[in-house]
């Protein structure tokens, strides 16, 4: 497993590759496997730097795009990458008024880079350089070679964070997870609820979601898996208002059948299968119980 570090030794040398990597999808893990290879046919050791905060939470706060992972998610999934390093780089306004040649520069002192893995549109410093030529230049005259990535296309479709947040937010949970390569995860705190659903015979986990920038899916009943005492458990998940209760708040409740234990106050790790249903008001609280218990065989019945 890759191991997040606060610092390179400084008789390191590192093949490098950086930026926001919102989601680590496909197209983040081809440029992290370019790395990964580039620094063993140079002998080098492979470095991830990832940016936090994502920058347009710094840059245009009100502009910024939902998470499709933070920062706990986000540490899961790079440990697996098999990089050397990965670094978390504090991303502020002063780090955001660096040039792109005093940020190369940085990488060159700070990370002993000798290769640098550039995405094929990646550009960066305060003065978004893009231009590939210009930055081989720089690194002629620094003493770091720089490789360009290829357009990465998954079953012929370009990659990208925005287009999975796109498929989140219209609950198309598939087609998301197709281009992730994984199941999204929507991790949260166990918190306490109202108990509605253990008072009907359908205890729920009431989940606090560990960031307020991470996206949400829209409401609605979900097939999710949930890791309990090292077990990956089927659960049914419910994002919404509860409007058969007329409820006035947002609430995020995953039932796992057949398990009664305590997780109160604990980390429960959600990965998101598939969108079950739509958010709706039953006429009574008999008829919500009986569509809960076809919902639970839903899921209880997929392989």
């Amino acid at each position: 497993m890759s191991g997040i570090v606060q610092s390179i030794p400084g008789s390191v040398r590192t093949a490098v590759t950086a930026g926001s990597f919102d989601g680590i999808h496909r197209g983040h893990r081809y440029l992290i496997d370019l790395t990964r290879d580039a620094a063993l046919r140079h002998r080098l050791k492979s470095l991830i730097i990832t940016f936090d905060p994502h920058p347009a939470l710094v840059l245009r706060p009100q502009e910024a795009p939902p998470l499709l992972t933070v920062r706990p998610e986000k540490e899961f999934l790079l440990k697996r990458t098999g990089a050397d390093y990965i670094y978390f780089q504090k991303f502020d306004k002063d780090f955001a008024r660096l040039t792109a040649e005093a940020y190369l520069h940085y990488l060159y002192e700070r990370f002993g880079m000798r290769l640098l893995v550039l995405g094929y549109d990646h550009r960066f410093g305060s003065d978004r350089l893009g231009d590939y030529e210009k930055i081989k230049e720089i690194g002629r005259r620094k003493g770091f070679e720089v490789i360009r990535a290829k357009a990465y296309r998954y079953k012929g479709k370009m990659v990208s964070s925005s287009l999975i947040r796109q498929y989140i937010s219209n609950a198309k949970i598939r087609r998301a997870n197709e281009l992730l390569g994984y199941d999204y995860m929507l991790w949260g705190q166990v918190v306490h609820g109202s108990r509605f659903g253990r008072k009907i015979g359908f205890p729920t986990a009431n989940l606090r979601p560990l960031s307020p920038h991470k996206l949400i899916p829209p409401p609605g009943v979900y097939d999710v898996r949930t890791e309990i005492e090292g077990k990956m458990r089927k659960a049914v998940m419910n994002i919404g208002m509860r409007p058969t209760l007329d409820g006035k708040h947002r609430q995020i409740e995953v039932h796992i059948p057949g398990f009664s234990g305590d997780l109160y106050g604990k980390c429960l790790h959600v990965n998101m299968i598939d969108f079950l249903r739509p958010e709706k008001k039953f006429a009574s609280v008999e008829e919500l119980k009986n569509q809960i218990l076809r919902d639970i065989r839903t899921v209880m019945d997929r392989t």
